[in-house]
């Protein structure tokens, strides 16, 4: 009896204090935050630039004055927070206090640079910083097979990929090993990667972490290592998928004409011989350097139109004709890297159509890129090479039990 008492005493005060607790939590909850900030005594404004709109108008109904935002532009200008950077449709959002004859006074103004990034702007302290979302990363599996008529991409959406995803293996993990214009009924793909979420909404593609790609009954493996202080792809056996050069100047182009020591010319009207392989692209596709290299030449020409040459070593250089523009900052002495956007595809100088004729030099004599051998990147360094094999091994294991009728994500 004095026991069975002395366990409702027990189970009465933890109750209460069980009571107690709670109504402590409902008065004291966990403060809001959004975009790094305490908004409990705040209110939040979100909207979109609209095109032309200035951060002025935008702040016009939050009793900020011109002084401040005058202030912050000048401390931001040539950063990148630069307020005059500022681009249509992208979402911002208005943090502000409202006092008691109901005039609304701005705090901070967020700028959303993607789905992930978001530049905060203070306008009490006059300061900016830059700031990411809380990002969920899980790891996906995905595999699917090409059929008759489909695509890479096409297959690769039917199975849940993004066209990020895709646009990242065929452009930067396979570029110098598969032509993906070329893929064929029956071919094979399965991908591990990371795919970041953000309150349970797909916002990007992370890291790749293996690619296996049958083309023609022929398998290409690819694993990321970080050997020389960046991260590349290497094949199952350890070999560079990153050749020294790239397999095309632009993306989702076609051969309109190859080398040749004789082509009638569509403009001249006469037989000459045609020094370069033409890629037809749409008007404004970027053009890639194909390999590292120096500026040696940037300007227009009235047969070559705007172009630029690059020297690569003392071996190897390139020339990438008829550009509708030269990107911004590629001029002579410029360093470039494989892959930097130089110009964009156009049909300036002596050309018929947009497209970029793609000129290649092996010891200063123009030569075929395609029927030339060229160098190859270096394999796994030999100290990294147990490292390697330990994580190739792991994700080539898992690569190899994903089946193309049962992914598990």
């Amino acid at each position: 009896m004095i026991k069975n008492l002395f366990t409702i005493l027990v189970l009465s005060v933890f109750i209460n204090s069980c009571n107690s607790k709670k109504n402590l939590d409902s008065e004291f909850s966990d403060p809001i935050y959004k975009f790094g900030i305490n908004i409990d005594t705040l209110l939040i404004h979100n909207d979109t630039i609209s095109f032309g709109q200035s951060l002025s108008q935008i702040l016009s109904d939050f009793s900020i004055s011109n002084l401040i935002l005058d202030k912050l532009s000048k401390q931001s200008r040539n950063t990148e927070f630069d307020l005059r950077l500022l681009k249509a449709d992208s979402p911002y959002s208005v943090i502000y206090t409202n006092d008691t004859l109901n005039n609304p006074h701005a705090k901070f103004f967020i700028y959303e640079i993607n789905k992930v990034d978001f530049i905060v702007y203070d306008l009490v302290q006059l300061n900016f910083y830059k700031d990411k979302k809380e990002v969920d990363t899980r790891i996906i599996y995905d595999a699917g097979i090409i059929q008759k008529g489909s695509s890479f991409f096409l297959s690769g959406a039917e199975v849940g990929m993004s066209d990020r995803l895709c646009e990242i293996i065929s452009d930067e993990i396979y570029c110098w090993t598969l032509d993906f214009r070329q893929v064929q009924p029956g071919d094979k793909f399965k991908v591990i990667y990371e795919a970041n979420y953000i309150n349970k909404e797909f916002v990007g593609v992370g890291k790749v972490l293996a690619v296996y790609f049958s083309h023609l009954n022929n398998d290409f493996y690819a694993f990321p290592y970080n050997d020389r202080g960046f991260d590349d792809y290497f094949d199952n056996d350890g070999k560079n998928l990153r050749k020294f050069f790239l397999k095309t100047p632009v993306k989702n182009s076609r051969i309109s004409s190859k080398f040749s020591k004789k082509r009638f010319h569509p403009v001249q009207k006469r037989w000459k011989s045609h020094k370069g392989t033409d890629y037809a692209a749409p008007r404004g596709t970027p053009i890639w350097s194909t390999a590292d290299g120096i500026v040696i030449v940037s300007k227009y020409n009235k047969y070559n139109g705007n172009y630029v040459k690059i020297r690569h070593n003392n071996v190897y250089t390139t020339q990438y004709l008829h550009m509708n523009k030269i990107a911004k900052g590629i001029k002579n002495g410029v360093r470039v890297k494989q892959g930097q956007v130089i110009g964009y595809v156009g049909s300036t100088g002596l050309a018929t159509g947009p497209h970029v004729c793609y000129r290649f030099w092996k010891h200063g004599k123009q030569v075929d890129p395609f029927r030339v051998k060229l160098p190859p990147s270096d394999p796994i360094s030999q100290k990294s090479k147990i490292g390697f094999n330990n994580i190739k091994d792991s994700l080539k294991n898992i690569l190899d039990s994903i089946t193309f009728n049962n992914i598990e994500n």
